[in-house]
């Protein structure tokens, strides 16, 4: 009489989920997808909005007013074309949702833009929080630099503190999502991630 085999031991190496995708690749990519669609159709409505201001006779008035001279050239820039801004951040929101659809096709292209995206991304955080610094400091210098007025002295305080606080808090959480964005990168580079977009 043989002895019986004993039964194989179970595996201690852990099932990759779907198709062999690292775990966290479909739910990022789905989120990713819904932001994008969001921000998509926010952008498209915007336009829309945009399109009869645009021609208006109160925008022309306010860009011609000499009280504004001095907003940043940016600002300026918005205001004289708030359809094409628009347009554009609607373009780039479905740009981002063609990555993701593309990433979850396993598509090769899709994988070298949503990379793309995300550095970018990363960059135009800091390029915001550049804006609206510039912006306080452009306001800050057309106030009087020797003047008595305790309320100009005031706003003057005023406006300093919300600098730095929202200086402090935009650079905070646009440090936050470049570190996220760059260990994406990294991740998503990796050669277990790269063997999946082949087509």
């Amino acid at each position: 009489m043989s002895a019986s085999l004993p039964p194989p031991l179970p595996s201690c190496t852990p099932h990759p989920s779907g198709e062999g995708a690292p775990g966290f690749l479909a739910p990022l990519l789905k989120s990713v997808l819904l932001v994008c669609l969001v921000t998509a159709a926010l952008w498209a409505v915007l336009a829309l909005i945009a399109i009869p201001l645009s021609g208006s006779e109160a925008l022309r008035a306010l860009l011609t007013d000499e009280n504004l001279h001095w907003l940043p050239g940016w600002v300026h820039w918005l205001l004289t074309h708030p359809v094409l801004a628009n347009v554009l951040l609607c373009v780039s929101s479905l740009v981002g949702v063609l990555a993701c659809w593309g990433m979850l096709r396993r598509w090769r292209w899709a994988w070298g833009s949503f990379v793309a995206l995300l550095a970018i991304t990363a960059v135009l955080n800091g390029v915001v929080v550049w804006g609206v610094d510039d912006a306080f400091r452009h306001l800050l210098a057309q106030l009087p630099a020797e003047t008595y007025s305790l309320e100009i002295l005031q706003l003057r305080r005023d406006l300093r503190v919300l600098r730095v606080i929202w200086g402090v808090l935009m650079g905070l959480t646009a440090a936050a999502f470049a570190v996220l964005h760059g260990w994406l990168i990294v991740r998503l580079c990796a050669p277990d991630v790269r063997a999946l977009f082949r087509r």
